[in-house]
Formats: structure tokens, sequence, C-alpha cells
């Protein structure tokens, strides 16, 4: 029985790398098509190194608003050291940008393991962070596009509705907590038309995202959650900006915020390891929304993108190091299991 069930998580696992590796491949050869080694190397040179240190800086920032943030998700059931927060994050996006698949998310349900957590509750709790951080970049993005000056009216309406969106998004979260159990009942309905398995893991998906976001139960703990979310996506795209500075694209704080969308949309998806292919695609596409060329564009995305990779690796590194939290083979037998 136990071999069964190591080759069932296995054959998942498998399928994800494999799924991964082939969108991972498709993007990168989108964002690389028509781009030659001597155009990248030409377009690199154009950089100016001396934006690296505030953008490491910044990169740092945002790691520690990540755990402050993280911190007040799992406080009703697992109260963590601020240092203890930060080597989780650290370590958690190190292994996001080595694993492939996007399987570095099952670390921290791993890890938090060792600290008693059941990996149920902290896989809500990683749930609550990804609405949460949507609902922070709906809130900057829909902001920028309807005040930035001189925007189209195309993009004012957009921000518009992106604000309606999210308030409406906010009720539809308060009424399913107040009826949780009749929300449960309806979604279950709704997947039973789904086969037996695919139902079961969806109905646990929406129990736990639902029972996550009970936190909201306390205004004062959703109101401090969203205002690190507001911060931590400022951070990023004050990130984006500098980095578009470094290589003279000199564009509003519009098309920083709206690269970060993209390039949080790409990386969402199952990838190769460190979100090759997906990060550049989205970083190239994003900016030619705006008219950026290719060569730039691309040259951009790539240094972007090896930054972001150096950095997490390293302080995850670090982390691994002087922290107490351990990893091995188990994790993905037992994770994928769990999940």
């Amino acid at each position: 029985m136990a071999d069964a069930t190591a080759g069932k998580s296995n054959s998942k696992r498998n399928i994800l790398i494999i799924v991964g590796s082939i969108l991972g491949l498709f993007f990168l050869w989108l964002a690389f098509r028509d781009i030659s080694l001597t155009d990248l190397a030409d377009g690199v040179k154009q950089m100016k190194v001396l934006y690296l240190l505030p953008c490491l800086l910044l990169a740092m920032a945002c790691q520690f608003v990540r755990a402050l943030r993280f911190g007040v998700i799992l406080s009703p059931f697992c109260s963590l050291r601020v240092r203890t927060l930060w080597d989780l994050l650290n370590i958690w996006a190190a292994a996001n940008m080595i694993m492939p698949a996007r399987l570095g998310e099952l670390v921290r349900p791993y890890l938090l393991q060792q600290k008693g957590a059941s990996f149920s509750s902290v896989f809500g709790a990683v749930i609550v962070e990804r609405f949460f951080d949507l609902s922070g970049l709906l809130l900057l993005l829909g902001t920028v596009l309807w005040k930035t000056p001189k925007a189209p009216p195309k993009f004012s309406f957009l921000g518009e509705i992106l604000l309606i969106c999210l308030i409406l998004g906010y009720i539809l979260v308060l009424l399913i907590l107040i009826k949780r159990d009749k929300a449960l009942f309806v979604l279950r309905k709704i997947f039973s038309i789904l086969p037996n398995k695919a139902a079961t893991f969806m109905g646990g998906v929406s129990e736990k995202l639902i029972d996550g976001l009970g936190i909201m139960a306390s205004p004062k703990q959703a109101l401090i959650i969203f205002s690190y979310s507001i911060v931590l996506w400022l951070l990023f795209s004050t990130t984006t900006y500098l980095f578009m500075l470094a290589f003279s694209i000199n564009a509003p704080f519009l098309v920083a915020v709206t690269i970060q969308v993209f390039i949080a949309l790409g990386v969402a998806l199952p990838s190769a390891p460190g979100f090759i292919g997906t990060f550049h695609a989205a970083g190239r596409y994003a900016l030619a929304l705006f008219g950026i060329g290719a060569i730039v564009a691309v040259s951009f995305a790539t240094v972007y993108h090896l930054f972001s990779l150096v950095v997490s690796v390293g302080l995850g590194v670090i982390s691994y190091i002087f922290s107490d939290f351990r990893l091995d083979q188990k994790i993905f037998s037992e994770s994928v299991k769990n999940s």
C-alpha cells in the first residue's frame, strides 16, 4: 500500500515536472525567438550596474514584509519569531527558484510540520496569502491605471473596473464566511459534475480556503495583512521601475506595475526551474505593450530574472545554513500526498 501511494505521488510530481518543462521551453522560445545572442549581449551592456545595489535592498525588504505578513496569517494556529519567519520565507523562495513546476510551494507546509503545524492548516494559510497577493496587486494596478495622468481613457476605465471587481470580491468573501456551510454545500454541488477524484480535491481546497479566510472575521488582522500586501507590491514595482531606469526605459510607474502584474501571472504557471521562460516572456510582452523594442525588453527581462534568481537562492542558502529547518526527499511523497 505504501509503495502504491509513493508511486502515485511520484507520478503526480513527474507529470507536473513534464508539464512545467514544456511550458517553460515554449515561453522561452516565445521570448527569444527573434533575438540573437549578439543582440542580447549588446542589450545587456546598456544596463547601468549602479542600480543593482538599491534593487538588492528592495529585494530584501520584500522578503521581510512577506515574512511579517505570513506571520500574521499563521498567528491563529502557529506563532513564530520574526527570524524564523525570515528564514522560512527565504528557503521557500529559493526552493521555488530551484524546483520545477512550482513544487517549491510545498516547502512551507512541509517545513512548518517540523514546528508542529498541520500540513492542511499551512496549506490553507498559503492559499489565503495568495488571495491577499491578488487583492493587493489588483488594488495597486487599478489605482495606477485610474489615476495616472495622461493615461488613455480605456486605461482609466479598466482601472475603475478592477477596483469595482475588488470591492465585489471582498463582499462575496464576507458573504461566504457568514454562510460558510451553505457556500460549501453549493460548491460541492458544482464540483459534483467533475470526476470523483477531482470533485474531492476541489472540495478540500475550497474548504481550506474558506477556513483560512476566516482570519477576515477580525477586521484588524485583515487590514494588517492587506496593508502588508500593498506595501509588498509597491516594493516589487519599485524594484521593477529601477530596473527600467537601469536600461534607460523612461516610462511612468504604471509601466512598472503592469510588468509586475505580467510577471506575477507568468510565474504562477507551472514552469521550468527558476521560472525560466515564463518570466522572460512576461517581461518582454509587458514592455511591448508600451512600445519598448524586443531587444531592450528581452535584455531587461533576462537581467531582472538572473538578479531575482541569484538573490533568492543566495538568501535561501544563508537561511538554510543558519536555521534549524531541514529538507529531505520525503518532501515530495508526504507533501504531494497531503495536498
